[in-house]
């Protein structure tokens, strides 16, 4: 009866603060704590920062622009957090994305990464572009996928000084540090090694690989472990900070609404449960791209005389009782496709061996593999099922883009020569292969197994095998191409060769026969010349 009562009051409370949040700009406010008793609950609550899907490695400068808008979507994300002591997980692709167009990103942009540099809330990172975790362990990668380089992408000219008009001469400024890999996603972040997997999607085997890849602590769900969890508990051998589902969702209903009536409803839900102790709360990882409450949301629960708002790392510094996990594995069909994927870019990482700069090759897919992996398509199936085919794709064209020029059959004539072999690249960097030539029958012998090409971008070169004719005949060769580590780039083709063995030695008596009964009728013509001179 008593926590029929509490929780009455608290549903209570929660209408009026929302009807105090609501009134026509009125700031909020709620009864004083006298009124419901000391504080009962101790929220913490975690605000991804994140943006829209795309396949694309970075977020372009015209979406950068329309997100930090006064009314874009990282702005209001930023507003709805602010002077909150609530804990944020950011994308560092927002950062890096920034960051790399220099002088050339948008003002707003820069200002609002300014003001996230210097916000006071608690921070860590998500994975770069938010991608799924588990989906890539359960799918076959062996650690949490993070990205490779981001050199292919810095374009120096971007990082000049912009010249300010002035009345006045001033002193010549020094232009900006051109940033590296390293510095593109440098961020203050005040909590390191946490991994937050999407909501109920952790099997046993993909803790071993997270903590492999060097994080120490791990954001799961209720739902994903057994029984009745305390906030932080030790789960599969990592510190494991567990959210409560049903306080998480109701929250989320509560910043997602759109009207007054139904963030009140929503509100007055989210205090029903609130229980005493600390508790772990998350909000939505999709990015609604309308307006929502979720600024009201936070204000309604730090106004709440019950709750008080805690830090994250003074959770994780309290005890860690064992408690067992349950699995909840991702849908298999959406794992059997991110496996293909993870195969198309395996596949691309060997081919990259042939090239002058691989990281050229495989950085950039790398980063489209993290962005195609983000949450956030979680909300377009249909567009991440057209943008994975997309990649598959472009996988498959690449690692035909070096490859054996087809030709006809050669005719080969001489005992010692060698056969031309054409190769094409079409990637945009010169790239090295060796070729390889084996005869199926033995009309014909090969003096270099493996004969050096460089081919220079976006052309052909022709590498000379050299052979040796041994009887005449059709023989069929195999040629292959090789990349500088051993891999074998594009499928072997095979030529069709004519040998004529030995024809120089008949020609050439010919023709010194030839040449011989020329100058030995030349030598019969002048003595016969000579006799007819004497007799006359």
């Amino acid at each position: 009866m008593l926590a029929e009562r509490t929780r009455a009051l608290r549903a209570a409370l929660a209408v009026a603060v929302a009807l105090a949040a609501t009134g026509g700009g009125v700031a909020l406010s709620a009864p004083t704590a006298s009124a419901v008793g000391d504080s009962e609950s101790t929220l913490v609550v975690i605000v991804p920062i994140s943006t829209p899907e795309s396949a694309d490695p970075f977020i372009s400068a015209d979406a950068l622009e329309q997100y930090t808008t006064p009314q874009g979507l990282l702005t209001r994300q930023l507003d709805a957090v602010s002077s909150l002591p609530v804990t944020l997980a950011v994308d560092p692709r927002i950062v890096a994305s920034i960051r790399i167009l220099g002088s050339s990103a948008p003002p707003s942009a820069i200002a609002w990464l300014a003001r996230l540099e210097s916000a006071g809330n608690e921070t860590f990172a998500l994975t770069y572009a938010d991608s799924d975790i588990t989906l890539a362990t359960q799918a076959g990668s062996p650690a949490v996928l993070q990205p490779e380089s981001f050199d292919f992408a810095i374009d120096e000219s971007l990082f000049v000084e912009v010249p300010e008009e002035s009345p006045t001469p001033a002193a010549t400024p020094s232009p900006p540090e051109i940033p590296t890999s390293e510095s593109l996603v440098d961020f203050a972040y005040s909590l390191e090694g946490v991994a937050w997997p999407r909501s109920g999607t952790v099997v046993a085997s993909d803790l071993p690989a997270i903590a492999d890849s060097g994080y120490a602590t791990v954001i799961l769900s209720s739902g994903n472990v057994a029984g009745d969890s305390p906030s932080v508990s030790s789960v599969g051998g990592m510190l494991a900070v567990v959210t409560a589902d049903p306080l998480s969702e109701a929250a989320k209903v509560a910043a997602a609404t759109r009207t007054t009536e139904d963030w009140q409803a929503a509100m007055a839900t989210v205090t029903a449960l609130l229980e005493p102790g600390p508790t772990v709360i998350a909000l939505d990882r999709g990015v609604p791209l309308a307006g929502t409450r979720t600024a009201d949301t936070l204000q309604a629960l730090q106004s709440n005389p019950s709750v008080t708002l805690g830090r994250l790392s003074d959770l994780l510094s309290s005890s860690a009782p064992t408690t067992p996990l349950v699995d909840l594995p991702q849908d298999a069909a959406v794992v059997e496709r991110v496996r293909q994927v993870l195969d198309a870019e395996r596949a691309g990482t060997r081919f990259a061996s042939v090239a002058s700069s691989p990281s050229d090759v495989t950085a950039p897919r790398r980063l489209a593999l993290l962005s195609l992996l983000s949450i956030a398509w979680a909300q377009n199936s249909n567009g991440w099922s057209a943008a994975t085919q997309q990649f598959l794709t472009d996988s498959a064209d690449l690692v035909r883009s070096v490859q054996v020029v087809p030709s006809s059959s050669f005719l080969f004539l001489a005992d010692r020569s060698a056969l031309p072999v054409s190769v094409s690249n079409d990637l945009d960097q010169a790239v090295t292969v060796y070729i390889t030539i084996r005869p199926e029958t033995a009309l014909l012998a090969v003096g270099d197994s493996r004969v050096e090409l460089v081919v220079e971008p976006r052309s052909q070169a022709k590498g000379l095998v050299p052979v040796q004719a041994i009887s005449n005949g059709t023989v069929r060769v195999l040629v292959t191409l090789t990349s500088p580590t051993g891999v074998q780039i594009g499928q072997p083709t095979t030529a069709e060769i004519n040998v004529q063995a030995g024809w120089e030695t008949p020609v050439v008596l010919v023709i010194g026969a030839l040449v011989f009964a020329v100058f030995a009728g030349g030598i019969v013509r002048n003595i016969l010349r000579r006799r007819r001179a004497r007799q006359e």
